[in-house]
């Protein structure tokens, strides 16, 4: 009876030190007091003055990239001399910005008809007498494109009218011949850049009066923008 007594008073004993070992507070550690929560404190979100503030892992939209406005790239002219600076006063004057540019264009400019190559200027002497004997005026003696001596027969500004000469002279038995001069101009070239929509613009440059027929609009390609 006192064996069943003591083994029933020693598994107690070992009861309440597992207890107290197991379910004791670690020592330093102090255990956090659990939110209270108050219902009375509570603010509906629409309420005047209230400010909302973003957490700092939420995810901000990146500002969108403003587009260029496009443009549209013509070039006007040719124009010629003195005409090329009245545009570009008047281009300045429409606050239209242009970019001057500049190229050599060249020319049939005069068609002449003479009688060449003499050997001497005593050999194109005698032929000018023979011409003149058949009712021929306005002859020259003079140098043609190579040097040689010739004779002037006429300078026309018109084809046709320097091909109706020569069939004059080869009635009269005369074969004449017939060279191209040419000219060289500069020619002056403006290119703007208009902001779309462009098409009411560009009507406004090709019915206004530039002071020389053939001014043309044509469409190019824009060339890259600074800083693009």
């Amino acid at each position: 009876m006192m064996r069943w007594m003591f083994a029933v008073l020693l598994l107690a004993n070992i009861g309440v030190l597992m207890w107290a070992s197991w379910y004791r507070d670690v020592p330093g550690e102090s255990a956090q007091p659990r939110p209270v929560f108050h219902p009375e404190l509570m603010v509906p979100l629409n309420s005047p003055g209230l400010a909302l503030r973003a957490r700092k892992n939420e995810h901000r939209e990146q500002p969108l990239v403003v587009a260029k406005p496009r443009s549209r790239c013509v070039s006007l002219g040719p124009f010629t001399g003195d005409l090329a600076d009245k545009a570009a006063v008047i281009l300045a004057g429409d606050k239209i910005e242009s970019t001057r540019r500049e190229e050599e264009r060249r020319s049939e400019s005069s068609y002449w008809v003479h009688l060449a190559p003499f050997a001497t200027r005593k050999e194109a002497e005698s032929r000018k007498q023979e011409l003149e004997h058949l009712g021929i005026r306005d002859l020259l003696i003079m140098q043609d494109a190579q040097g040689a001596i010739a004779i002037s027969l006429g300078l026309y500004t018109k084809m046709e009218n320097a091909q109706h000469r020569m069939q004059e002279l080869a009635q009269l038995g005369i074969t004449a011949r017939q060279e191209v001069r040419y000219r060289t101009e500069t020619l002056t070239w403006f290119d703007l850049r208009l902001p779309e929509p462009a098409d009411e613009a560009i009507q406004a440059l090709r019915s206004r009066d530039w002071g020389f027929p053939g001014i043309e609009v044509r469409d190019a390609v824009c060339p890259p923008e600074p800083n693009s």
